[in-house]
């Protein structure tokens, strides 16, 4: 067998490799304890000791000619692949990437990049907050990672990102010697094959996962290296077309986004037949589902996004479908009519959805996105397309699943980053068993942040959210306004036109002009209106003079279900030392308050409205944690029971 061929085979079957099952009692218990321990040892001043030495190394590396430093890369890179890069040399080869990124980019990192770097070649999840360069630094990581010869998988939150990282980066990865590849949607199987044997590949969660899944779908009965490896001796490496030549090592952006938020979110390999034969049901169960009284044939829990048929409904539902044959199966009936129901009072349009072409499309509620080519399950997507007459798609037929956490919990080393990561501390640790470094900004941060405004109505608040907006723009501040859904962005876009203000709107439904809109955000003046501003990856710079006003004002115009979110928003002023300042509008409306403080919100003034806050978002955190333990425990048994 060849070394191609031999190299590969480990790698197909070694990423099958699965890590310690859930600990339970007094194992959770230690664990949790070290986790604890773990995200609060003094792990900076050695950092900061390390970055000392690489200064020191600057003034020798700097002065290198061409030739001489390629030698000095070809000696780091040897060392890498034989597992020395230890010590004094790695710290020459850190200094080694500085030196390439400032001769490749005219970037300097500074030395809070270099810490960010080495705490993630350590394996943690570096927190760096917004504007701190997290691009480059994930660059420098990614090139001490990839001189050890296995490729480097750096994931980011969407295609544009990918590709536009690929490219700037590039020059730095080719100055040290290193391949650099992406993949997207728009990628085709050649360009797949080819890019993942490079050393350094940029891609997204979704492309990743779903290639790795057809890549288990192709090996079909082949469950063990003797199989596999038979096959490559007789018909090369690439008969099998995998395209995936293992996990083994992985750098996430937006850590604590897409490896808890979105971490037990499946992907799912599908076939879909053309047509549905199973439209005049769906239909059917919608018409049912009208006949039948609020509050009394079925209940509505927003919490969660579910609706419950009563005994009254059960039986109210069995009489009104007594004609039909299909009906007569108590649980299709009463499981079709619970979607629609749920379609009808728990999902609404433009702001869990968009109907585009005629075509239900999910959005992401953390970023604001449309999610391509994904679809609900047990018949709810088909439920909220007769909901609003929109082509209803086919039943499809799963083929391979794995949820994203699984999917990370199979590298055999993993490290991320985000500006957000304390908060998922313990789920980081409990899932991946990764600690958390704070890495400190590379100049002292002055955001200001204003006081809570809270309202009784969403008239009375966005009437607040107008006002304000008009009196900075008066004075030439730029002002980001982020809203939680499409509908609220196009509330406020209405709003601000009847007052003659000029603006942008950045929703999910202007995804390829995003970076150009947030990029000029901080232009005297300028008024931007986005949903979630979670992983755009676009810093905010500021205009000439905008500084002396104030800088950057962020308006979050409702509290998310989770505090991260909110503070990834507010991250957006006041970067690298600019002055920035931050306000949170809100009212009892809102639908934190409305599924997580029902009983509360209307007495928010006795309440205090940052209590109240605090409160929905806590009830609505332990929600979810609540749920990603579950799916954490599923996992761990299909790791136990199933061969991939």
């Amino acid at each position: 067998m060849t070394q191609v061929a031999n190299n590969e085979l480990w790698s197909i079957f070694d990423a099958r490799r699965v890590k310690l099952a859930e600990l339970k009692n007094l194992d959770a218990m230690a664990n949790g304890i070290v986790g604890w321990f773990k995200n609060r040892r003094r792990v900076l001043p050695r950092l900061r000791a390390q970055v000392d030495r690489i200064e020191k190394l600057e003034p020798e590396i700097h002065n290198l000619g061409a030739a001489r430093f390629q030698e000095a890369v070809h000696e780091v890179r040897d060392l890498a692949r034989l597992g020395r890069l230890t010590g004094a040399m790695e710290d020459r080869a850190v200094a080694l990437v500085r030196e390439a990124a400032l001769r490749a980019l005219g970037m300097r990192p500074f030395a809070v990049q270099l810490m960010g770097a080495l705490a993630m070649t350590e394996g943690a999840v570096a927190e760096m907050a917004t504007g701190e360069g997290k691009t480059l630094t994930a660059s420098l990581a990614a090139s001490l990672w990839a001189w050890a010869g296995r490729p480097v998988h750096v994931i980011t939150v969407n295609d544009y990102l990918v590709q536009r990282d690929a490219e700037e980066m590039g020059p730095v990865y080719k100055m040290l010697g290193l391949k650099v590849g992406y993949t997207i949607h728009e990628s085709t199987s050649q360009d797949r094959y080819e890019h993942y044997r490079r050393d350094v590949i940029y891609t997204t969660s979704k492309e990743l996962v779903a290639d790795f899944l057809r890549d288990q779908i192709k090996l079909g009965t082949l469950r063990n290296s003797t199989q596999t490896g038979i096959g490559m001796m007789l018909n090369g490496p690439s008969a099998q077309g995998l395209l995936v030549p293992g996990l083994y090592r992985v750098i996430v952006d937006e850590a604590d986004s897409l490896m808890v938020d979105e971490g037990v979110t499946p992907l799912i390999i599908s076939n879909s037949p053309d047509e549905d034969a199973n439209a005049s049901y769906f239909k059917a169960a919608y018409e049912l589902a009208l006949k039948l009284e609020k509050d009394k044939d079925f209940t509505v829990d927003k919490t969660v996004r579910q609706c419950e048929l009563t005994a009254r409904g059960q039986r109210r539902l069995e009489e009104i479908s007594e004609d039909s044959n299909f009906w007569k199966g108590r649980r299709r009936r009463e499981e079709l009519t619970q979607q629609a129901l749920t379609a009808q009072y728990c999902f609404v349009k433009d702001e869990q959805y968009l109907v585009n072409d005629n075509k239900v499309m999910i959005i992401d509620e953390f970023t604001g996105r449309i999610m391509k080519d994904r679809s609900w399950r047990h018949g709810l997507h088909q439920a909220i397309e007769v909901k609003e007459n929109a082509r209803i798609t086919a039943d499809k037929e799963n083929l391979a699943r794995l949820s994203f956490q699984r999917f990370f919990r199979q590298y055999y080393h993993i490290c991320g980053m985000t500006g957000t990561a304390w908060e998922s501390a313990s789920e980081l640790w409990q899932i991946y068993q990764r600690p958390i470094v704070r890495v400190p900004t590379n100049r002292p941060c002055i955001r200001v942040h204003l006081p809570v405004k809270m309202y009784d109505t969403a008239d009375q608040k966005w009437t607040a959210v107008v006002e304000r907006v008009a009196e900075l723009h008066q004075k030439g501040v730029p002002v980001l306004i982020g809203t939680r859904s499409v509908w609220a962005s196009e509330e406020v876009d209405k709003r601000l036109t009847e007052k003659g203000l000029a603006h942008r709107v950045l929703n999910a439904t202007q995804t390829k002009v995003e970076a150009e809109i947030v990029a000029q955000a901080g232009q005297r003046g300028q008024i931007t209106v986005a949903t979630n501003m979670a992983g755009r990856g676009t810093d905010i710079k500021l205009a000439k003079g905008v500084a002396e006003l104030g800088g950057l004002h962020v308006i979050a115009t409702e509290p998310h279900g989770s505090g991260r979110v909110d503070r990834q928003l507010f991250g957006r002023a006041a970067r690298q030392g600019d002055p920035g300042c931050a306000q949170l509008f809100c009212c009892a409306d809102d639908d934190v308050f409305i599924r997580h403080a029902n009983h509360l919100r209307k007495a928010w003034r006795a309440v205090g409205a940052a209590r109240l806050i605090k409160i929905a978002q806590n009830r609505a955190e332990k929600l979810a944690r609540f749920n990603r333990k579950e799916v954490l425990k599923n996992d761990d048994w299909m790791d136990e029971m199933l061969p991939f």
